[in-house]
């Protein structure tokens, strides 16, 4: 890692930071000498993950159990942080969920729980967080997006699609309120990437071969894909970069 994106000194709290693109993201923050919080509804996996980042890049680190759909919870996670570490410079809001069903019989149950954790847990981070921020010189929220904001890439995802529209208007909104504490907030949009999320979609043989024939770079992507952007809009260098939306897909959104 260049030194103009030295993180040394900086906390940073990753909320589904225990595997797939969380777990990336927060191995490129660590990579570059972060302190990372690893948050996670699954505390073992979320320990699991602290360790492997305390081990391979001698980083402080932090697991702590939170469902974010739960706002308690999500209290109480930033005052954990903030017991620990007694400052916070950069929140990556990287849980998330799916469920697939046609529109037209969406069981509302499971409607909810999707918008509750990909729209209103990362609401209720960015709130919680908020006090900390403000205290930063250098203080970023990234939400993680997804190509249904700019393209709905297939049915039954109806859910999944609204809960991500409204994370990406949430950061424009929060941009501008919160531009006047120097609090910058950016979305990631990641392309297609193999997880335990995409992993039905992967499974089919006709479907893979549609999406790597429509990606230029001729590849699907991969965690660690997504480090140099979550890194360089932690540090000192995105200091002019705020409400925007940043697709890391492979070229898809240039068809």
């Amino acid at each position: 890692m260049i030194c103009v994106f030295d993180l040394r000194g900086r906390v940073a709290l990753v909320t589904g930071g225990s595997r797939g693109l969380g777990f990336g993201i927060a191995q490129g923050l660590a990579e570059a000498g972060c302190s990372v919080v690893v948050a996670s509804r699954n505390l073992e996996e979320a320990s699991e993950a602290a360790q492997k980042l305390t081990e391979k890049y001698g980083v402080e680190t932090m697991a702590f159990r939170c469902d974010v759909s739960n706002y308690e919870e999500v209290k109480k996670l930033l005052e954990a942080v903030k017991e620990k570490f007694g400052k916070l410079d950069t929140v990556v809001n990287a849980a998330g969920i799916n469920r697939r069903h046609p529109a037209e019989e969406f069981p509302l149950d499971e409607f909810r729980q999707v918008i509750e954790v990909n729209l209103f847990g990362t609401y209720y981070v960015c709130r919680e967080a908020f006090s900390l921020l403000r205290e930063s010189d250098n203080p970023s929220i990234i939400n993680i997006g997804s190509l249904t904001v700019e393209e709905v890439t297939m049915p039954n995802i109806s859910a999944y699609a609204a809960s991500k529209g409204g994370v990406a208007s949430l950061t424009k909104a929060l941009a501008k309120e919160w531009g006047r504490y120097g609090i910058r907030v950016n979305v990631i949009a990641p392309g297609w990437y193999r997880t335990k999320m995409t992993e039905a979609v992967f499974s089919d043989p006709e479907k893979l071969d549609y999406m790597l024939k429509r990606i230029p770079l001729g590849r699907t992507g991969v965690p660690e894909d997504l480090k140099g952007v979550a890194v360089f809009l932690a540090s000192e260098e995105a200091k002019y970069v705020t409400g925007q939306i940043i697709f890391v897909d492979g070229g898809w959104t240039a068809n």
